[in-house]
């Protein structure tokens, strides 16, 4: 076999780059012949930028490997969570480990759904809020402990130390909320909302602002139109749903709220595991109960009994066109954000 040349010249100008290792010195080859010389160096001129090659990839894969577990992170605690997360909280659950968290928004079945969630398990007093007079309750824990847990970093403690109490609880609201700091995707929690159609919660009554003792709930008549409208025109009363759950304090203004106010309560209705709509509350709660493995039928879930199911529509109900046009003027933004939360439910409703 013809022998490879030793090219002395080539080799004399090896220099340290990026690419090769220190050069060989002469010294190293004593003893080798030529075709040896020559298989040496063609080692090092060829398999060491291939070895380097190969660890610079490692090192790549590795940097973006933690950039991404890193980027998990910090979009399990501010963005919206995966679906891997809910999957988890879900499980949790019917293994006994996570808590539910009903977020009560006034007027949205709360006290309904409260009442058949007491029937698997232990849940706090009145409308599943509070300690009640004799009710079992944490140690050391506020009563007011709805508007307390506020910051990221107290979500698991809030969790751990009621679950050892309660499998269901509620935080009920009337005005804006807080909520975006909560750790929504912590494992152990199963976060659930029930959303309503503005105009039918505005004809609920008026659970704001002193105006229940007028409008017990029925619908408007002549003698109820001024109450009506003063009602409609109240700032209590002002984009209800989306005022509770928006990211800024404030950003309800009527007919003039700003898409990044709707904007910020959807990223937040993301966040939770589970959203209910009201207009088919008993298939709705159904349904969660085959997902959460409890056997919740329509004979258990008594909802009717104090949530009216209506065949007219809100207009007929209100009977007045101009306060019909004004109510959904002022509250488009919260008719929006409903209609967008319908799309997300657990079960999607017919239309009416």
């Amino acid at each position: 076999m013809r022998k490879m040349a030793f090219d002395q010249e080539e080799y004399e100008r090896i220099e340290l780059t990026p690419w090769h290792f220190p050069p060989i010195k002469k010294k190293h080859l004593v003893g080798l012949g030529p075709s040896d010389e020559s298989t040496y160096h063609w080692h090092w001129r060829c398999v060491t930028p291939l070895f380097i090659t190969i660890l610079a990839l490692l090192i790549v894969v590795g940097v973006y490997t933690l950039g991404l577990e890193e980027g998990k992170s910090v979009a399990r605690k501010y963005a919206i969570p995966t679906i891997d997360v809910k999957q988890q909280q879900i499980l949790n659950y019917q293994i006994g480990t996570a808590l539910i968290l009903n977020i009560h928004i006034t007027h949205h079945g709360g006290t309904s759904v409260c009442a058949l969630m007491r029937k698997f398990g232990d849940s706090p007093d009145f409308a599943c809020m509070g300690r009640g007079k004799e009710g079992d309750w944490p140690a050391d824990e506020p009563e007011t402990w709805s508007k307390h847990y506020r910051l990221y970093n107290e979500t698991a403690s809030f969790v751990t130390s009621f679950r050892q109490h309660f499998h269901f609880v509620s935080w009920e609201y009337v005005t804006w909320a807080n909520l975006h700091g909560i750790n929504w995707e912590h494992d152990d929690l199963v976060s659930m909302i029930v959303m309503r159609d503005p105009l039918e919660r505005f004809l609920a009554g008026g659970k704001c602002g002193g105006f229940q003792p007028q409008l017990p709930g029925g619908d408007p008549t002549n003698e109820t139109q001024d109450v009506y409208w003063e009602y409609a025109s109240a700032e209590c009363a002002d984009n209800y749903a989306l005022r509770v759950l928006a990211e800024q304090k404030d950003c309800a203004q009527g007919s003039n709220t700003s898409i990044a106010c709707l904007e910020g309560a959807k990223n937040l209705l993301r966040r939770f595991t589970f959203i209910l709509d009201q207009a088919c509350l008993s298939e709705s709660m159904i349904a969660l109960g085959r997902v959460l493995h409890l056997n919740i039928t329509e004979q258990k879930f008594e909802h009717k009994g104090l949530h009216k199911d209506h065949t007219l529509s809100p207009r007929e109900r209100i009977g007045n066109d101009t306060l019909y046009e004004f109510v959904g003027h002022k509250f488009r933004r919260d008719i929006e954000l409903y209609e967008w939360s319908k799309a997300h439910s657990i079960v999607k409703c017919g239309s009416r």
